[in-house]
């Protein structure tokens, strides 16, 4: 099963060779393909084949590639890999509204109840974001989701737009990507639209059912980034990610989060969220809804 998250920051040249990524520098190592699950490109100097991309996307590995500020830009995903891939996005594209409705509910309401938790494991007071889980409407009507992100992030970075605190608006959004990106995959795998969003229906956005799917992860990557990472960032507030920062952030996906009273990684976590969409598209209940919690 592919567990390495390889993350290239240097300028490289990579090819492939008896199914192994070879990334050549003044060294030259391999890697099997098999192993890898997702493959990050941090560089402008990273020159590779069209050859290692196919093969890289026969091997389901997920291509994140970064811009000049060194956050994700760009992903390359496999295609069509699904046996039932029509069959599946044709029942996506024929949910009905009130299905949609109650997806997006059960998804807020997990979104603020693990909010509530991280607050918990911080020391704040979580009661007003619980109180606010039980009263989340189908389809969200009353936008519980914004007034729960007010208190939450004023209680955690002292700033409810999540705007000012420079570096952890960096990390996030990084952590953020990396998530998107292992969601976007899977989707893939499974013949979903990633266009077609439950909720999200940007029209600018290829990735509106990964944006759907990724909000219950949110305060899972904020809980990593809060506990795990600033505490090893050396800088103020104001500062940029650093590449130490980085190389601990591409991590997150061999986090652990509970699904089902089970512990799993977040890579695995993500595929089962996915995996019990798909069921609640075919049955139509949207009870059926795998979501993770937070480990607390």
């Amino acid at each position: 099963m592919a567990w390495r998250v390889i993350c290239v920051e240097n300028p490289a040249t990579l090819s492939v060779k008896d199914n192994k990524l070879v990334v050549k520098q003044e060294q030259e190592a391999l890697v099997p393909l098999e192993d890898i699950d997702s493959l990050v490109l941090d560089s402008y100097g990273i020159s590779t084949s069209v050859n290692l991309l196919a093969e890289l996307a026969n091997n389901d590995v997920a291509v994140v590639i970064c811009d000049q500020k060194h956050l994700p830009a760009s992903m390359l995903l496999p295609y069509s890999q699904h046996s039932r891939g029509a069959r599946v996005s044709r029942e996506q594209l024929a949910m009905n509204e009130p299905l949609k409705k109650q997806i997006w509910q059960k998804t807020i309401t997990q979104k603020i109840i693990n909010q509530a938790a991280v607050m918990k494991k911080l020391g704040f007071d979580n009661k007003e974001l619980l109180e606010l889980a039980k009263s989340v409407r189908s389809g969200d009507t009353d936008n519980r989701e914004s007034v729960a992100a007010r208190l939450y992030f004023d209680a955690l970075l002292d700033d409810a737009t999540r705007r000012k605190p420079m570096w952890h608006n960096s990390a996030l959004n990084y952590g953020y990507a990396i998530v998107r990106s292992v969601i976007a995959r899977s989707m893939a795998a499974r013949g979903l639209i990633a266009s077609q969003g439950v909720f999200h229906h940007s029209e600018l956005n290829g990735f509106n059912l990964a944006d759907d799917i990724i909000e219950t992860f949110r305060p899972i990557v904020d809980d990593f980034i809060l506990t795990k990472v600033a505490a090893q960032h050396i800088g103020d507030k104001d500062s940029k990610l650093t590449k130490e920062d980085r190389k601990l952030i591409v991590d997150i996906t061999n986090e652990y989060v509970i699904m089902n009273s089970k512990r799993f990684m977040i890579k695995h976590a993500c595929d089962m969220v996915v995996e019990s969409l798909v069921r609640v598209i075919k049955s139509g209940d949207a009870s059926d809804m795998s979501l993770p919690n937070v480990i607390c």
